[in-house]
């Protein structure tokens, strides 16, 4: 019986180390098929943020690589239809799991969203990289309609020019901004 219990045990652990070895891996396929790293934003920013969209309830909400889906869920909070996308395994499940622990009702998908259609949007956020922000731009310049909001943290769009620029710490130059635009 002892043995018994010391086999489930082991298997257990052996299918859990599995699992996350998986994910981990997965997690580093999609860093270097995006190479976009999942780096969470300061959870004391995320309102902040959220704010300069100046969401209304009813509104489309895109999340482009939206991690573990804080973004996501502060937005359905405030009556929008949130929606994101990521590619690393390992941040889709995490913003699937805190969806259903804050019983939201946000959508996650494991997508690329360069292959989305964001017409719908009435607002997006990103916090992406400098290498992949000229094809960010001029995706969401071809597709978003006239008035969508765009709110970009760390990283600006290349050539659309920010309407409102929030610099978190002033006296800090490598302290993150956020950067505002409107269609």
């Amino acid at each position: 019986m002892l043995i018994s219990i010391l086999y489930l045990i082991l298997f257990l652990v052996a299918t859990v180390c599995l699992i996350v070895s998986l994910l981990i891996g997965a997690s580093v396929i999609s860093l270097f098929a995006v190479k976009v790293p999942f780096v969470p934003t300061p959870k004391k920013n995320v309102k902040l943020i959220i704010n300069q969209l100046n969401l209304k309830p009813g509104q489309v909400f895109y999340d482009l690589g939206c991690g573990d889906g804080r973004f996501l869920i502060e937005a359905a909070k405030r009556g929008a239809k949130a929606i994101g996308f990521d590619v690393d395994l390992w941040a889709y499940i995490r913003c699937r799991i805190n969806i259903l622990i804050n019983k939201c009702s946000a959508r996650v998908y494991y997508k690329n969203f360069y292959h989305q259609d964001l017409s719908k949007a009435d607002a997006v956020f990103c916090f992406l990289i400098t290498k992949v922000m000229p094809r960010v731009e001029a995706k969401l310049k071809t597709e978003l309609k006239t008035g969508a909001v765009i709110v970009c943290y760390g990283f600006n769009l290349p050539t659309l020019p920010a309407e409102k620029i929030v610099d978190l710490k002033p006296f800090d130059k490598k302290a993150s901004k956020i950067y505002v635009y409107k269609i």
